[in-house]
């Protein structure tokens, strides 16, 4: 069993500092990135405890991380609620390595109804808490463990109430084809009236909220006075969206003779590498959804931190998301006060936060437990499956390319630019056959311009990456992936023969992809490697090449557009940087700035009505000298 090291002396002067009070903790590395964050009640009692024997005994992650922090940064709060919502923000933003991470980092949909805009939409958005602060007026309804549940239930409620979809109007003068189609009433051609709408969508809302049964209650009502005003129409289209969505419920299994039941079950299920949990939302008595989500127990994290961190971070993400009456949990959670005190403190009901240890409440929790065992057997198969394949691919690749070691991770560079300017290249990364986008990178050339010398570009940028790396101590990819023939080879293999490798002189594999025959060559050899047209390792290495390039063309257009509205623009005083960067993100292109209406431009948020003309006479005289 490793021991627990004893702290540095700037650690123990920290250590010695900490107060006896509720807040978050930021362990950090000696270059100040962040590997931790977590929160406590007591700040010196839990701090300290991470450089306790008992504790690495007791959560073997700490072995890992420990012997890494080198400072740490303390934030103190009024409560043990107000350091669970921190932390959990915290998290959310800055994406600590060590802390949990919940479905590879995306944010949890949600569903959200428009009400800042006339004739609301019901949309997804991924980001409440900044959608609510660009839309103060908007509800929003979650959130959607599962994205797949969210898109069932947006699909059945446009189909019950065609609220309409489109943002703008896709026509000036008809309707488009979702008012045909009966999804959409088509309020931008007056179709409806605003009265009538806003009703539809007040139930819309009431059904996200969990009370279908009022909605159904309402709907009937509607019928029946359509039917006693004889107005027979409207009575039909009332009652087929009535059937609609009773056929909805009437899939729900009813749990409990009480429709007052309102609860969230959460339970899991875990091996030593990966946790899968299970969502149960029982409303009006009725199971309306059961969602799960696989989480990689990664760092020697135990399954009972990673169960805390769900609790925690689906809780707090938005003050808007859909509190039960009950939350049924399958284990006790170390933070289950602070649970109980901050839910409270967001609904506007009493939430019971408990463990069920008898009855019926037990027999929810088994259910859940049950979907989350199953979701577990089913990724692991998948996964299982997956790895074979990839395993299968890179062995291929290894074999076909006689490399040294098996291609685990590559890496790959290309160049581009346009007649020598705006020199950028290009950094993609793969592992296990699959990109890694967060490891992506680009550069600016520096040591050419004006003319295309993708020699010495290339000789630049295998430098500056290598260099890093060697200094940095960091190991060298298992490929490395030049796009070019035998000339780009050779810029990169100078560059790397002008560098002290050390112990990574032989650690990687280095070859060129030439475009024309997908001929691979290989340093200090003449003829190149052909791999059969048709094969897995062949297709990897052109998705790998193609990324490459598709990374470097999309650099390459950003800085290019980036100088020519700025060259073009430069000689319009009270336009400067900030501006022509609103213009452009407004607009997209400096071609559509150019054709661009007065009031297109004065809509441009920053962009005031006198330098809008100003712009607009300018780029008149620009078409005119054309």
């Amino acid at each position: 069993m490793t021991k627990a090291y004893t702290p540095t002396e700037l650690l123990t002067k920290q250590l010695a500092a900490l107060p006896d009070s509720p807040g978050c903790y930021i362990f950090k590395d000696a270059s100040g990135e962040i590997l931790y964050i977590g929160k406590a009640l007591s700040l010196k009692l839990r701090v300290r405890s991470y450089w306790a024997e008992t504790s690495w005994r007791e959560r073997p992650k700490l072995a890992v991380m420990m012997p890494k922090v080198c400072s740490f940064e303390t934030i103190l709060t009024n409560s043990e609620k107000e350091a669970l919502l921190l932390e959990a923000n915290l998290i959310r933003q800055k994406k600590p390595r060590y802390n949990v991470s919940l479905k590879d980092d995306r944010r949890y949909p949600w569903l959200a109804i428009t009400y800042d805009v006339a004739f609301p939409r019901l949309i997804m958005v991924r980001d409440p808490v900044r959608f609510k602060k660009d839309n103060p007026r908007s509800r929003v309804f979650g959130p959607y463990v599962e994205a797949g549940m969210m898109w069932e239930t947006m699909r059945i409620l446009r189909k019950v109430f065609p609220m309409r979809q489109r943002k703008n109007p896709l026509f000036k003068d008809r309707p488009c084809m979702n008012y045909h189609i009966g999804l959409c009433l088509a309020p931008c051609q007056n179709k409806v009236q605003e009265d009538y709408y806003n009703h539809m969508v007040k139930q819309v809302e009431l059904f996200l909220a969990g009370s279908q049964m009022e909605v159904v209650d309402q709907l009937n009502k509607e019928m029946e006075q359509a039917s006693e005003k004889m107005e027979f129409e409207q009575a039909a289209k009332i009652r087929d969206r009535l059937y609609a969505l009773k056929s909805v419920i009437e899939k729900q299994q009813v749990f409990f003779q009480s429709q007052k039941v309102s609860q969230d079950v959460i339970a899991q299920a875990h091996t030593e590498k990966m946790m899968a949990v299970c969502l149960l939302k029982v409303r009006e008595g009725k199971l309306i959804s059961a969602e799960t989500i696989t989480l990689p127990l990664t760092d020697r994290t135990q399954w009972d931190e990673a169960f805390e961190a769900f609790i925690d971070q689906y809780y707090t993400a938005c003050e808007d998301v859909m509190l039960p009456h009950e939350i049924l949990l399958q284990a006790e959670v170390s933070d289950m006060d602070a649970v109980r005190e901050f839910v409270n403190s967001r609904a506007d009901h009493a939430v019971k936060v408990m463990v069920p240890q008898r009855g019926g409440k037990t027999d929810m929790v088994g259910m859940a437990q049950k979907n989350a065992e199953q979701a577990l057997a089913r990724e692991l198969t998948e996964q299982t499956s997956v790895d074979v394949k990839v395993e299968q691919i890179l062995t291929s690749l290894k074999e076909g390319l006689g490399l040294t070691r098996l291609p685990t991770r590559i890496e790959c560079f290309d160049i581009s630019n346009i007649s020598g300017t705006d020199n950028v290249a290009s950094m993609v990364v793969f592992e296990g056959a699959r990109s890694k986008k967060s490891d992506y990178r680009t550069f600016k050339i520096k040591s050419v311009e004006g003319e295309p010398n993708d020699f010495a570009s290339m000789k630049e940028v295998v430098g500056r990456r290598f260099s890093r790396l060697v200094a940095e101590n960091k190991p060298f990819p298992d490929l490395i992936i030049i796009d070019g023939g035998k000339g780009q080879l050779g810029a990169a293999m100078e560059a790397l023969g002008e560098i002290d490798l050390g112990a990574h002189a032989n650690t990687f594999d280095i070859v060129g992809l030439a475009k024309r025959q997908e001929e691979v060559y290989f340093p200090n050899k003449s003829n190149p490697v052909l791999l059969p047209r048709r094969s897995e390792a062949l297709h990897l290495l052109q998705q790998v090449r193609d990324e490459a390039h598709r990374f470097a063309i999309t650099y390459h257009r950003k800085l290019r557009a980036k100088r020519v509205i700025t060259s073009q623009l430069d000689a319009l005083s009270g336009l400067g940087a900030k501006r022509r960067k609103k213009l452009l993100d407004h607009f997209g292109s400096f071609d559509k700035i150019k054709a661009a209406s007065l009031e297109e431009l004065e809509a441009c948020d920053g962009i005031p009505k006198k330098l809008a003309q100003e712009l607009f006479d300018y780029l008149a005289t620009l078409h005119k000298t054309k």
